[in-house]
C-alpha cells in the first residue's frame, strides 16, 4: 500500500505531453489542480486556458529541446500522453516511431535524470479474451488473450515490453504505464470516429439523430472510465512515491451496449431510432473489455474508482453537455 503526499506537488515542474488532445488536456488541467506548475507540448495548440496557465511548446514530445530539459532534471515528472491513438492506423513506421522509439527516448532521459515518467498504455493490448471476466495485467502473453489486433495494439504492447525490459521497477522516482481502458467526457469530440462509442451515442442521443450501432455488438461490453478519474489517477502517479510497473487502468465494470442504449433513451426520455450495420473489423475488433482493477487498487487504495453507478451519472452528465451545447449552437445560428 502506497502512502501518496499530494502538498509535495506545490510548486513542482511536470511536462504533459499530448496536452492538446482529449485525455492530455484533462490531465494538465488536473496537474495545474495539483499544485504543479506545468509545461504542455503538443503538435497542436491546447486550448485557451492552458495556454493561458501553463508553458506551451508546439512541436513533437521527442524534439532535442524537449528531450535536453528532461535529460537535465526540469521537471519532476513526465506525464506522456502523446501518441498515435487511432486503431485503424497501418502505418507501422509512423506508428513505430511515435509510440514506440520517441518514447523510449522520453523514458531513457528520464531515467538519466531521475525524472518520474508516467505514460498512456491501452487496454487494446490484450486483444480478444478467452472468457468473459475482468482481465489481469497479466494475460498479455498468456492464453487468457489474443494478444493485439492492430497495428496500434501492437505498437502500444512493444513499448510495454521495451519498459519492463529495459527499467527496474524498484528504487528512485520510477514510472508507471497506465492500459486505459474506454476513456470518455467532454472535449473529445475533434477524434470524430475516434471518440468513444459512449461519447459517439450520447452526442446522437442529444441531437435526436439515428444511433448507429454494429449489428454484432448489441451484447459487447466495455470497461468505461470518465476522463476526471484517469486524469485524477495519472497525478496521483507522478509522486515519486507511488508504486512502478504496468497497471490497468478502468472502471472494473463492463457494461453492454445494449445498457448504454438503454441509459441513452432514459436520457432523452424517448425511444430511439437505432440502426443497425454490418461490422467492418471483425476480427480486429474486441467484444470484451472489462479491466481487472485488483493491482492498482491495492498500490493507490485511495484513488478514485468509479461504481456502476458513477458511470450511469458521467454518462448522463456528458449527455447533459450535449444537449446544452446543442442549444446554444442553435440559439446562435
Amino acid at each position: 500500500m502506497t502512502e501518496l503526499h499530494p502538498p509535495r506537488a506545490s510548486g513542482q515542474s511536470v511536462l504533459v505531453t499530448g496536452a492538446a488532445g482529449f485525455i492530455g488536456r484533462h490531465v494538465a488541467r488536473a496537474c495545474l489542480n495539483a499544485g504543479y506548475r506545468v509545461t504542455t507540448v503538443d503538435l497542436n495548440t491546447p486550448p485557451p486556458d492552458l495556454c493561458r496557465d501553463t508553458t506551451v511548446h508546439t512541436g513533437s514530445f521527442d524534439d532535442p529541446a524537449i528531450l535536453q530539459a528532461v535529460g537535465d532534471g526540469e521537471f519532476a515528472a513526465v506525464l506522456h500522453l502523446g501518441a498515435i491513438s487511432s486503431t485503424l492506423e497501418d502505418n507501422w513506421q509512423a506508428l513505430e516511431q511515435t509510440n514506440v522509439t520517441g518514447p523510449a527516448a522520453l523514458a531513457e532521459r528520464c531515467a538519466r535524470s531521475g525524472t518520474r515518467f508516467v505514460y498512456a498504455s491501452s487496454f487494446s493490448v490484450y486483444g480478444e479474451t478467452a472468457a468473459r471476466r475482468p482481465v489481469p495485467e497479466t494475460a498479455l502473453g498468456s492464453p487468457a488473450s489474443s494478444g493485439p489486433l492492430n497495428a496500434y495494439a501492437r505498437s502500444k504492447a512493444l513499448f510495454d515490453t521495451h519498459m519492463t525490459g529495459e527499467f527496474d521497477a524498484d528504487g528512485g522516482p520510477g514510472w508507471a504505464g497506465l492500459r486505459f481502458t474506454n476513456v470518455f467526457g467532454t472535449g473529445e469530440l475533434h477524434k470524430k470516429s475516434m471518440a468513444s462509442i459512449i461519447g459517439q451515442l450520447l452526442l446522437a442521443t442529444a441531437r435526436q439523430e439515428p444511433l448507429t450501432v454494429f449489428a454484432d455488438t448489441l451484447e459487447a461490453c466495455r470497461d468505461y472510465v470518465p476522463v476526471d478519474t484517469v486524469a485524477r489517477t495519472c497525478v496521483l502517479m507522478a509522486d515519486p512515491a507511488a508504486p512502478s510497473g504496468i497497471y490497468n487502468l478502468g472502471s472494473g465494470h463492463a457494461v453492454s451496449f445494449a445498457e448504454v442504449l438503454h441509459w441513452c433513451s432514459d436520457f432523452a426520455q424517448a425511444p430511439l431510432n437505432v440502426r443497425l450495420i454490418a461490422n467492418p473489423h471483425v476480427g480486429r475488433y474486441q467484444y470484451w473489455t472489462c479491466a481487472d482493477m485488483s493491482a492498482l487498487d491495492t498500490s493507490l487504495p485511495t484513488r478514485p474508482r468509479p461504481g456502476p453507478d458513477d458511470l450511469r451519472s458521467a454518462a448522463h452528465d456528458l449527455y447533459l453537455h450535449f444537449t446544452d451545447t446543442e442549444t446554444q449552437n442553435s440559439e446562435n445560428t
